[in-house]
């Protein structure tokens, strides 16, 4: 088990209105004061935003059990501290890691609780909050060595999706999403806030995230897929999946109708849709209820999704995340028999990317989106990723082409002045 940093649980905070501005306007007016320290920014498309600087508490956790340690550690620091409305911020990587597999400065899970938090919760007025512990003397900045990544050549990756869609015909493997990677330098000049202020600026609809530990290793994107969320009494996710190119002229409206009527990206989306139902059933107070689906529209491509909400039978958003996480849109399906196929074709771990990044405050409620269009940064090397669902009917060559447009979004974000 890995150890917990800043272990005492009482904070001691002071929460005043910041009328004007936005928590990301906040956390750019002390840029000057953050080196070195974690950093953690979260945005919805919906308004609800957060940007944290320090770690009051850090929250650090390990193989199968993760999502129950960090609800037990969590309800002790917000039992412990009532009145102060903690907000905790972090995530969750796609899978166990495993002993010499997790990412620099990225466990199975890490949470942080901000020393100083910009909140601004309904989208209406900001607040800082400042936090500090019983002991606030910072955990200790240990070494942490650097992991070689090995890039998918375009052969690999044809013949890594022949043998799965051998795979899904010879087995009870229905859809299997595999990833790729490429990594590239970006030298001391780009910052992770650099790139997140570019993502911003470029996918205002989608969930904006940086999660940086402040000693050199940072995780951030730009994610159109809400994993789940709580507020309420009621849970909100969606089911995500298929996939249309798009450039700008092009007649979106009759392809978004052609992506819902294509055969391969209805089963690709029906897998999707059929996990979330199944899995809040039980967590659901009455029906599950499913929107239509709809096309979703992004810089360059279109995707199927189905809205899906219900009152929640449980009161923690993590139980949610635990039932959801990972899902078909990013595994495949059926999940234990995906993960396995992932974890022997694909040549590197995947760490946080398909994982889950979100928040959860005193109230147990909280916000979570899929770890897609993502980037990891380390020193100065940038690694960008990008999925595909493989599934009956998949061709190797289009598949590849999806993520190298999936990555182009991230790549011209880290390069873009």
């Amino acid at each position: 088990m890995a150890p917990v940093l800043n272990k005492p649980e009482a904070l001691f905070g002071e929460t005043v209105p910041v009328p004007g501005k936005s928590p990301w306007e906040c956390l750019l007016e002390i840029q000057g004061e953050i080196a070195g320290r974690p950093v953690v920014v979260w945005e919805s498309p919906e308004g609800a935003a957060f940007a944290g600087v320090g770690a009051a508490c850090r929250i650090v956790a390990s193989g199968p059990g993760r999502f129950e340690e960090v609800r037990a550690r969590l309800d002790s620091i917000f039992d412990s501290n009532p009145a102060q409305y903690p907000v905790a911020l972090g995530g969750f990587s796609f899978h166990e890691q495993g002993p010499g597999r997790a990412w620099p400065g990225f466990p199975d899970a890490l949470f942080l609780v901000p020393e100083r938090l910009f909140s601004n919760a309904d989208g209406r007025e900001t607040y800082e909050t400042r936090f500090q512990t019983g002991d606030p003397a910072p955990a200790s900045a240990l070494p942490i060595p650097d992991v070689e990544t090995t890039a998918w050549e375009r052969p690999q990756w044809l013949d890594a999706v022949r043998r799965t869609l051998d795979r899904i015909r010879e087995s009870s493997l229905s859809k299997a999403v595999l990833a790729r990677s490429i990594t590239i330098p970006i030298g001391r000049s780009r910052t992770a806030l650099e790139i997140l202020a570019t993502l911003r600026e470029l996918y205002p609809t989608c969930y904006r995230f940086l999660i940086d530990d402040g000693r050199g290793s940072a995780f951030l994107g730009a994610s159109p897929e809400r994993l789940v969320s709580l507020r309420s009494g009621r849970f909100y996710t969606e089911a995500v999946a298929g996939t249309q190119r798009c450039e700008p002229g092009d007649d979106t409206e009759a392809m978004g109708h052609a992506l819902l009527e294509r055969a391969k990206d209805q089963r690709e989306h029906e897998v999707v849709l059929r996990h979330i139902l199944d899995a809040l059933a039980p967590m659901c107070i009455g029906e599950v209820k499913t929107g239509p689906a709809e096309v979703m529209r992004l810089p360059h491509l279109l995707h199927i999704r189905s809205r899906v909400t219900g009152l929640a039978r449980r009161k923690n958003v993590l139980d949610y995340v635990e039932r959801l996480h990972p899902t078909p849109a990013v595994a495949g399906w059926p999940r234990p028999e995906a993960i396995d196929w992932i974890r022997g074709v694909e040549p590197d771990a995947r760490g946080w990317y398909a994982g889950c990044v979100g928040w959860v405050d005193g109230f147990r409620e909280g916000d979570f989106a899929v770890g897609i269009r993502s980037v990891a940064i380390r020193g100065d090397r940038a690694r960008v990723f990008a999925g595909a669902g493989i599934v009956e009917g998949s061709d190797p060559e289009q598949e590849w082409n999806e993520t190298e447009l999936k990555m182009k979004g991230m790549l011209d974000a880290i390069a873009r002045d």
